[in-house]
Formats: C-alpha cells, sequence, structure tokens
C-alpha cells in the first residue's frame, strides 16, 4: 500500500500544479474560452448548473473545439517538460518487478518466462502504463469539494472535456519521450522485438485506445462519488491495488493459477493495461482476440453509463459555498 501512496501521490501534485497553471494563465485560458465561446452556436449554451444533455448534440461541433483545448494544454506540458520527465521516471513500479522476476529465473524458468522475456514483458508494460496513465480522479475529487467547478458548469462545454484534452496532450508527449527509447533498446537487443504482425498492427491501437478509455472513465466515476463522500480517493487506491495484482503488474497474468483465469477474464483489471502488452507480445492467441477485445468493449460501456448515471444524479446534489 506505501507503493500505492507514492505513485497516486506524485500523480496529484503534479496534476494539481498544472491545473493550477492552468487556471490562473488568464492570457491563454482568456483566449480558449473566447474562442469556444465564439464557436457555439446561439442558443445552444444554457448557464445551468444541472447538465442539458441538448448542449453540443452535434459531436462534430465538439470536435471542432478539441485543437483549441490540445494546443493550450500542450503548451503546458511543453512547458513544464522537466517536471513531466521526472513524473514519468517515478513510475517505477514495473522496473522493481522485473529486477524481482529476472534474480528469480536466473537459474530456472519461471513458466515459459525466463530472464530475457521477463525483460520484454516489462519493458512493454512500462510503455503501456505510461500511455494509459490518467489523474483525473484527484482533479475532480478536488473541484467537487472546493466548488471549483462550479465556474467549468457555466463554460458551453461539459467539463470531462477538459479533463480529456489535457490527458490527451500528456499522452502526446509521452509518446515522442519513450517510443524512440524503447525502439532504440528493441533494435539493439534481438531477443527484446515485439509482433509485427497484421493482427498486431490493427488491434494493438485499438485495443490500447479502449485501455485508456476504460482507465479514464473509471478513474473520472470515482471521482464523481465526491458529490456524496468527502474523500473518493480511498475508492480510487482500493481500485489501484486491483489493478496493480489483477492488471499484470505485480506478475504476468498467465503465471496466475488457473482457478483464477475466469476472474480475470471478466474483472475489468485486464482490459486497462494488460491485454495490449499481451497484443503487443504477441502473447494472444487468433480466437481468443475477438473475445478479448469485445470484452474490453463492453467494460468500456459499462463505465460510460455509470459516468451518465453519476453526473446527473450526483448535479442535481451538487451545491458550492460563494461559487
Amino acid at each position: 500500500m506505501a507503493t500505492i501512496h507514492h505513485d497516486e501521490t506524485r500523480s496529484r501534485s503534479f496534476s494539481n500544479f498544472l491545473t493550477f497553471y492552468f487556471d490562473n494563465r488568464h492570457n491563454k485560458t482568456g483566449t480558449v474560452f473566447k474562442k469556444l465561446t465564439a464557436t457555439t452556436k446561439k442558443g445552444s449554451f444554457l448557464p445551468s448548473l444541472i447538465y442539458n444533455p441538448d448542449r453540443y448534440t452535434n459531436m462534430k461541433h465538439v470536435l471542432k473545439l478539441y485543437p483549441v483545448l490540445l494546443k493550450t494544454y500542450w503548451q503546458i506540458v511543453i512547458e513544464y517538460r522537466g517536471s513531466m520527465i521526472m513524473w514519468m521516471l517515478s513510475n517505477i513500479m514495473p522496473l522493481i518487478m522485473l529486477v524481482i522476476w529476472t534474480s528469480l529465473a536466473k537459474s530456472n524458468p519461471i513458466g515459459h518466462y525466463n530472464s530475457a522475456e521477463f525483460v520484454r514483458y516489462y519493458l512493454a508494460l512500462l510503455l503501456i502504463r505510461q500511455l494509459v496513465t490518467v489523474w483525473v480522479v484527484w482533479d475532480l475529487d478536488r473541484e467537487i469539494r472546493l466548488g471549483e467547478l462550479s465556474h467549468k458548469l457555466l463554460k458551453p462545454l461539459n467539463p470531462i472535456h477538459y479533463h480529456v484534452a489535457f490527458n490527451l496532450a500528456d499522452k502526446i508527449f509521452r509518446l515522442l519521450t519513450l517510443v524512440p527509447i524503447i525502439f532504440a533498446i528493441s533494435l539493439t537487443s534481438p531477443k527484446l522485438h515485439f509482433s509485427s504482425s497484421p493482427i498486431t498492427i490493427f488491434c494493438f491501437p485499438v485495443s490500447l485506445a479502449l485501455a485508456w478509455s476504460i482507465r479514464f472513465i473509471s478513474q473520472y466515476c470515482i471521482g464523481l462519488f465526491s458529490f456524496w463522500i468527502s474523500h473518493s480517493i480511498a475508492i480510487n487506491e482500493a481500485f489501484y491495488a486491483g489493478l496493480l495484482m489483477l492488471g499484470g503488474v505485480i506478475a504476468p497474468l498467465d503465471l496466475f493459477p488457473p482457478e483464477t483465469t475466469p476472474l480475470i477474464k471478466v474483472l475489468p483489471f485486464r482490459y486497462m493495461l494488460s491485454l495490449p502488452v499481451e497484443i503487443l507480445l504477441g502473447q494472444i492467441g487468433k480466437s481468443e482476440l475477438p473475445e478479448a477485445l469485445a470484452i474490453q468493449s463492453l467494460w468500456l460501456a459499462v463505465f460510460l453509463f455509470l459516468y451518465c448515471l453519476l453526473w446527473n444524479k450526483g448535479l442535481r446534489k451538487y451545491s458550492a459555498v460563494g461559487a
């Protein structure tokens, strides 16, 4: 649990810092919201604290706003790229587990994993984990408890889009930073190759996008519990513990006892992290892949439904003093 607290505390402090910076960049944010308001069609914005589902019913109209948000958040990420890199380096749990498993596999392989296979697995896990990392629960918990959500509710866009854009800008930076490094390592070490089959090339980005979406929406749902409880972060820590254990961080999932396989297949944790790793390494069979992607899509649908339910019910309960 100490590791959980360490990783999540870093996520919270860094996200709070960037959010504080963004909220106080009057020139940049003012320009952004002027553009957002100018892009809004007349009559499409209702300044009500209760979210109106008719707001931005045209998805194309919503997507037109994303370049503005992405550009703004990208400038913030680039300006604080040193802090971003330090935060990325602090996410060392896969490296700790790599050292443990490679030392255990020196004398005899564990399952079908020898030392080289463990290096290959945890290198892929390190990349995927960086690309699906989210921190939205910390921001949302703070915004609801302190009343900071109120001014976002008066903007012409559902607040979730601001968090999505912030996370996407962060992922672009991580891709540009990590992919060249891992690609160079795989070229210098032939044993560390990744699968390059057509199925992998097609299914891997799909599964990765679904994994990030599940992780983001599930954290957002946990953050929305702040409408009813004072510390939703405690729920997130328990959820994060499940991800460490059943998401493939503590050990590859195929090393778990066979009796746990049905449970692993139905819980969401595999589909937040391990499944993209399995596809990238070519560890999942062609016959199993459609079922796995279907379950992954189903979990995304479940969390989206839960989000809609919590969001609409929570806003009817929400009140903020002095907002």
